[in-house]
């Protein structure tokens, strides 16, 4: 709340102030019951990364402002060391509630069964999102895929199942791998961290219209070293 009571007391701002209000009001929205919880319970762990998501967002809309006040840096500054402190928090209860889960007996029937299910990814795209294609060397999308970014990447090599929806309403479902993981940094808050789905089952149909998206946006680089 420090970081809005500084823009409060610049006027010049009012015109942003509603969704930096927007995103902090869910943010505490989010961490207030958070406190309520045992650190280790899984609805605590998500309101956790739910609210740094909504403090993300508070710290976009300053970054995106162009003013010298020295109100929004003020702003940023109170916002990144929230983000920082939650970032710790998070991984430790994630952690502890690792060590106190007993996983299920193996099974020994000679089966497949531990091959994991595909987790649902939603989200969506537009101009100034941080989600983004991406592609390597070749330039091709569906060599590549894109980038979701999130404080809870899913691990390496997990299938996911995109859903997601192009400026304009067109929704995309697409197959693929989480490919590589960008974690948070705090010495770079305004860096989205993240994951890279490469994209393993994409209709030429989605792909058409994803090509079309990137001559309005290019994809980002990513150089998986093949």
């Amino acid at each position: 709340m420090a970081g809005l009571e500084a823009c409060q007391s610049d006027p010049s701002l009012s015109a942003k102030l509603e969704v930096l209000t927007q995103s902090l009001a869910q943010a505490q929205g989010k961490l207030f019951p958070a406190t309520k919880l045992a650190p280790t319970a899984p609805a605590a762990v998500d309101m956790m990364r739910r609210g740094m998501e909504f403090l993300a967002q508070a710290l976009k809309t300053l970054q995106d402002i162009d003013s010298d006040s020295p109100a929004v840096g003020t702003a940023a500054k109170s916002i990144a060391l929230s983000l920082k402190a939650l970032h710790p928090a998070i991984q430790n209860a994630k952690d502890q509630a690792a060590k106190l889960s007993v996983p299920p007996p193996a099974k020994d029937d000679g089966t497949h069964s531990s091959i994991p299910a595909s987790v649902n990814v939603n989200t969506m795209l537009n101009m100034n999102t941080d989600h983004q294609f991406y592609n390597g060397f070749s330039e091709n999308i569906d060599e590549g895929g894109i980038f979701v970014a999130t404080f809870d990447p899913k691990p390496m090599n997990s299938k996911v199942i995109v859903n997601f929806k192009l400026p304009g309403g067109r929704p995309v479902t697409a197959r693929g791998n989480v490919h590589w993981v960008r974690e948070y940094n705090p010495m770079t808050p305004d860096v989205p961290p993240g994951m890279g789905v490469k994209f393993t089952d994409l209709l030429p149909e989605d792909k058409e219209a994803i090509e079309q998206y990137l001559k309005q946006r290019a994809p980002m680089f990513y150089d998986d070293g093949v």
